[in-house]
Parts: structure tokens; sequence; C-alpha cells
């Protein structure tokens, strides 16, 4: 993981978050750094594989597994309470995924998302907390496959 992925970020000045209430808002972001959901386990299936293969315009006969089909497994809107209390909503702000090694029809992995930061920004329909969570898929050896990295905006 990069060290940027793992930085806590900031908010310069502001003291109260978008909430208004000062302890609030971006305070209690910043205090679940580190927060983890429930751990899960998928299995990449061939039924699953295929409806997937064809909603992204590839041949739905095909084995070979996009790293981005573990967007499947993605628990979404992640279910943190201190974000619950940040603004209202939940917007995509972009995912990574990261390779590590192919995933096969077949395999199973076992996934858990991680908080891993928080950065507020002012924009021009108010003010946003940009969250960053990390989610490892592994196999049963524990070997890493796959790395997503979203960004999720709460305004």
């Amino acid at each position: 993981m990069t060290d940027s992925a793992m930085t806590r970020h900031a908010a310069g000045d502001s003291a109260t978050g978008a909430l208004g209430e000062a302890g609030t808002g971006l305070a209690a972001l910043e205090a679940a750094i580190g927060w983890t959901g429930p751990e899960r386990v998928d299995a990449v299936e061939r039924r699953h594989l295929s409806d997937y293969r064809r909603a992204v315009g590839l041949d739905p006969a095909g084995t070979d597994v996009p790293a981005t089909f573990c967007a499947c497994f993605l628990t979404e809107p992640p279910t943190m309470p201190a974000a619950l209390q940040y603004g209202l909503g939940w917007i995509n702000g972009g995912d990574r995924f990261e390779v590590h090694r192919d995933l096969r029809l077949g395999d199973e992995v076992t996934s858990q998302l991680a908080f891993t930061g928080v950065e507020e920004k002012k924009g021009r329909s108010g003010t946003l907390a940009l969250l960053t969570f990390v989610t490892d898929f592994r196999l049963p050896d524990g070997a890493l496959a796959v790395r997503h990295i979203g960004t999720r905006v709460r305004r």
C-alpha cells in the first residue's frame, strides 16, 4: 500500500466539519481511520462471471476474470457509522484496482474493507469529505490477488 493511501489528511482550518457542530463531521471521520468492515468470502462463479462479462461488453463464454470483477464483491455503500454522521448520500469518487495475481474461475477470495483516510474540501455545492477505502482480496493461502482502492464522497 502506498504511503499516500495510508496518510491521514486534515482539513486545513475547519473546526466544525460538514454538520456545523463542533466535534462532529470531520473529527468523527478522522477518529474512524483504521475502521474495518466485516470480513466476507466470495467465489468467482461461472454464472456471475458470464453476466459480468456480458455487461462490460466481453464474450460471456470467456473465462478470463477482469480485476474489476472484484467490484461485485465490494460492500457498497460502505457501512461505516462515522461516515453516516457526515452529510447525506454517497458519490463514487473513483476506483483503482491493483492486480497482484489474476483471478481464475472457481477462485475463492476473502476480503475486508478498511477505511484509510479522509480529506475535506470546499466545493461549489458546499463542504465535501473524500473518504479512501482499501479492500484486499486474498486467496485461501493468504496471497494477495487484487487490491481495490476506492474514493467515496459524502456531502
